[in-house]
């Protein structure tokens, strides 16, 4: 058994089922070892390592185990940092294998030399040389370790082409696949944090992505009606209580956030994060007044300790563990009424839920975008994901398609990067392929990844995206036309059809642009098998409920 095989069986044992990819000469020899394994490991060959590596990033946050990506040593590995970057923000466990040189070659400075290790490790949670093949097993096992423990995140395992087809003779292989443990829980810390929600006038649970990665959705929800407290979410939170429940406020801060929830959090008296901090995405740059208490119980103690917002408790938790030892501290706990906390609330969701009916409502040409998702949440079936890429095209799903269940919206939520969406939808339906995925997309954002329709066309990857189509970088675009006077310079862009140009790559294509128009063509995309895109030609003065002023007072400094 060579270096290459060894890493297949790593591979196999921690239970992954997809590799994605861009083929060299650096890795030639892992995707020959590949070969012996197609019926247990499925290659999907990328066009662009951005796109691979997305896609892996999706793989990890929606199974927990690692998506794997294989990268071509020098600018195939380079391509990534963008797809690294997002993983290591929003906590995503990945494994990037990448080729490199010969040994012989090693700091030459020849063709497609770079030091990946070194230009990576800030991106990564650990970076790897895997300098002999006998190292393969141990080096594999450490990586898988260090992606799945604690915050998980990115790792990157760089292979010379010179040691893939090492031999190895170490005998039986044992891969040692496990996480670390969890911090220990401490009752008694606890106890005393529960003492301080109890007491509180007007509690606040904010539930982030840890929550969804712990699969602890169920004793949230459990936790909050209990405590009869109101919930918001991060942006990664979304869904880890449903968006109709009554204690749900749904999303807060910057990116997609309501006036209801932020609202909430400028008011509180006692805020409990739960699998999250306090970010910059959460108060607008620190910008929006936070007077409460505030706890924190996340399992990335360096996360809490580094935060900008510096929190007055911090426990060091898995957030699931927490909250079933929570539960018990309200056994015979009788919440008192929070009407007049709730009371606090009703002029913002009385205000932000004028501003989506009159989007819902609005019969304009061009198109509303608030209409047409929202029209489309009454078509999907309740079990759906919903993708987004960068721009202000999110902020429509976020109001007007809710989110009922954990890990059904996929972003790049705390890098903020354009081009993930429509990966991230290719990779969750390869998992999930009786779920119904739609990648809702900018025009800007799906120019960065159109290449990879023919990746979706070949795969056979059943996806629906919808292009929010108004020929410019909008969120940039306003902030000309608002905070510079109107000095319009390098945000507006032509494009081309694209319902004709999914055509041309063998997808379906379908253009909207007439309200009529609007059930007909979503009820359509939705029926047809294999990929398809819906070019929505929008209104790009349409402006999508958000907390203008706060982006402002932001944006502001």
């Amino acid at each position: 058994m060579n270096c290459a095989q060894v890493l297949v069986e790593g591979i196999k044992s921690m239970g992954g089922k997809r590799i994605y990819g861009v083929i060299g000469t650096s890795n030639i020899a892992f995707v020959n070892a590949l070969y012996d394994h197609q019926e247990e490991i499925r290659y999907i060959s990328c066009r662009h390592e951005q796109v691979a590596a997305s896609m892996a990033d999706a793989e990890g946050r929606l199974t927990g185990i690692p998506g794997v990506v294989l990268t071509h040593a020098g600018p195939g590995t380079l391509n990534t940092l963008i797809s690294l970057g997002n993983a290591i923000k929003d906590c995503s466990p990945m494994i990037l294998i990448c080729g490199t040189v010969k040994r012989k070659l090693k700091g030459s400075g020849g063709m497609l030399e770079a030091d990946h290790l070194s230009i990576a490790s800030t991106l990564c949670k650990g970076v790897f040389r895997l300098e002999e093949g006998s190292r393969a097993q141990a080096i594999f096992s450490k990586a898988y370790n260090l992606a799945v423990s604690g915050a998980r995140g990115p790792v990157l395992i760089e292979v010379p082409e010179d040691v893939w087809e090492e031999e190895v003779t170490d005998g039986i292989l044992a891969f040692q696949l496990k996480a670390d443990h969890h911090p220990p829980l401490h009752v008694e810390n606890v106890w005393s944090v529960m003492e301080i929600l109890k007491e509180a006038e007007r509690p606040l649970l904010l539930s982030g992505g840890g929550v969804a990665y712990s699969r602890c959705s169920q004793l949230l929800v459990k936790f909050a009606e209990a405590l009869q407290a109101p919930v918001i979410t991060t942006g990664n939170g979304r869904g880890t209580i449903p968006e109709n429940h009554p204690l749900c406020l749904g999303r807060v801060g910057f990116g997609g956030g309501n006036t209801v929830a932020d609202t909430a959090l400028e008011n509180a008296d006692v805020v409990m994060g739960l699998g999250c901090t306090i970010s910059d995405m959460t108060t607008y740059e620190y910008t929006l007044p936070i007077s409460a208490e505030v706890i924190l119980v996340n399992i990335d103690l360096s996360a809490m300790l580094s935060s900008y917002f510096k929190a007055h408790h911090l426990i060091e938790a898995d957030v699931g563990e927490f909250l079933e030892t929570a539960l018990h501290s309200l056994k015979d706990y009788q919440p008192p009424s929070r009407e007049e906390w709730f009371k606090v609330m009703e002029p913002a969701r009385e205000q932000w839920q004028n501003a989506v009916s009159a989007a819902i409502q609005s019969d304009k040409t061009p198109l509303s975008p608030g209409r047409v998702i929202h029209q489309l949440s009454q078509l999907l079936p309740e079990d759906h994901i919903i993708t987004v890429g960068g721009g202000t095209h999110l902020l429509y799903p976020m109001a007007f398609l809710p989110c009922l269940r954990p890990l059904t919206y996929l972003a790049a939520t705390n890098f903020g990067a354009m081009g993930f969406g429509f990966p991230a939808a290719l990779a969750a339906k390869l998992i999930y392929p009786e779920k119904e995925v739609v990648a809702i997309l900018g025009d800007g954002d799906f120019m960065m990844t159109v290449q990879d329709l023919e990746t979706a066309v070949r795969e056979g990857i059943g996806i629906k995206v919808l292009v929010v189509n108004d020929c410019m970088y909008r969120v940039l675009n306003l902030r000309q036309r608002i905070q510079y006077q109107g000095r319009i310079l390098g945000t507006c862009h032509g494009n081309p059809d694209f319902a004709a140009l999914a055509e041309t790559f063998g997808a379906h294509g379908f253009r909207l642009e007439k309200v009529e128009d609007i059930n007909p063509v979503l009820e359509e995309a939705l029926r047809v098998e294999g990929p398809a895109v819906i070019d929505l030609i929008a209104d790009p003065d349409d402006l999508p409920p958000l907390n203008l002023a706060a982006t402002l007072r932001m944006s502001q400094g």
